[in-house]
């Protein structure tokens, strides 16, 4: 890596041990004590929290609703940035049972499998800021809700700290370096950002042909899959401003090329796509994305954004 970016080992797992602490096994102590900042920023669709005690207590209402959880850490990878800051992205898989009400409605019982990506950024050992996004769209599907009418019952209830993330309830990030301009992480960000300006036949030509995607709520195959993906993102908001906003790659023995990349689209829902048809209403869709090499290009990708989230800000702006 050029840029002042050098790798680090890829057994650093101050993000995966911490976040499993916490919002796994509702440990509170040590964990909060030792690996957050005292001023650490959690940022994820459904809401932006400050502080040690608002992260470690943004883990119960979700554990409290899906208990018996089961958790799979996928990957995890890290870099030194610049001025002491680490970088960090993680995966996990989680299974858990809706055996609570709550967050999801009444108990259902029915079992579910999500999965959750992460990126991090820490300094002298301790989180500073955590963005992450959980798949969902896939504990919708797994409990029947409808992600419109769920997203309308948050905001029935909702209070002054259960906004979603948008940038007006935001604050600047400490750590606002784009990362990496010449690796992994700058050549699918360049081909994601072209794509995204109306070059979707670029993944035709860069996507391994029998490509894993993990997306929302689903898993699909395929460049043209991944292609339908983004376009159909980009159709439900075709004027708003798409940004990364920090991009990484890194290489491992033993393992391919990896990349990871926090992105968003700021602006009005004036297309029709996965969110029916064009209401107006300014949104903020906040995402993360993680993806392998292979000699045919991307050959896994994993995306998520939250669509409750984005339901709740169009919802928001119908009035």
């Amino acid at each position: 890596m050029k840029d002042n970016l050098d790798q680090v080992e890829a057994d650093d797992t101050l993000l995966p041990d911490t976040v499993e602490a916490i919002w796994r096994d509702a440990d509170f102590g040590a964990p909060v004590e030792t690996a957050l900042h005292r001023n650490v920023v959690l940022r994820a669709p459904e809401g932006f929290r400050q502080g040690r005690v608002a992260v470690a207590t943004d883990a119960l209402a979700p554990l409290s609703a899906l208990g018996g959880q089961t958790w799979f850490r996928e990957d995890s990878m890290s870099l030194r940035a610049r001025g002491g800051v680490r970088v960090s992205a993680a995966r996990h898989v989680i299974e858990a049972r809706h055996d609570g009400a709550g967050l999801y409605g009444p108990a259902t019982g029915r079992r579910l499998r999500t999965r959750v990506l992460w990126t991090a950024a820490s300094k002298d050992g301790r989180l500073t800021e955590i963005w992450r996004v959980t798949d969902r769209a896939a504990i919708f599907a797994a409990l029947g809700l409808d992600p419109e009418r769920w997203a309308a019952d948050m905001l029935a209830h909702r209070d002054a700290e259960a906004e979603p993330l948008m940038p007006t309830l935001d604050e600047p990030a400490m750590f606002s370096d784009p990362g990496d301009r010449d690796g992994w992480g700058a050549v699918w960000s360049d081909l994601i950002e072209r794509a995204m300006e109306g070059a979707f036949g670029l993944i035709d030509d860069q996507y391994d042909p029998a490509a894993d995607l993990a997306l929302p709520g689903t898993a699909a195959q395929g460049a043209r899959a991944a292609r339908s993906f983004w376009l159909g993102l980009r159709a439900a908001f075709p004027s708003a401003r798409f940004e990364i906003a920090h991009r990484m790659g890194v290489e491992t023995a033993l393992m391919p090329p990896r990349a990871a990349l926090r992105w968003s689209l700021t602006g009005r829902h004036d297309g029709w796509g996965a969110f029916g048809a064009p209401t107006g209403a300014e949104v903020h869709l906040t995402g993360l994305s993680q993806a392998e090499f292979g000699p045919q290009g991307v050959r896994r990708e994993w995306t998520l954004y939250d669509p409750g989230a984005v339901w709740m800000q169009i919802l928001l702006g119908r009035g």
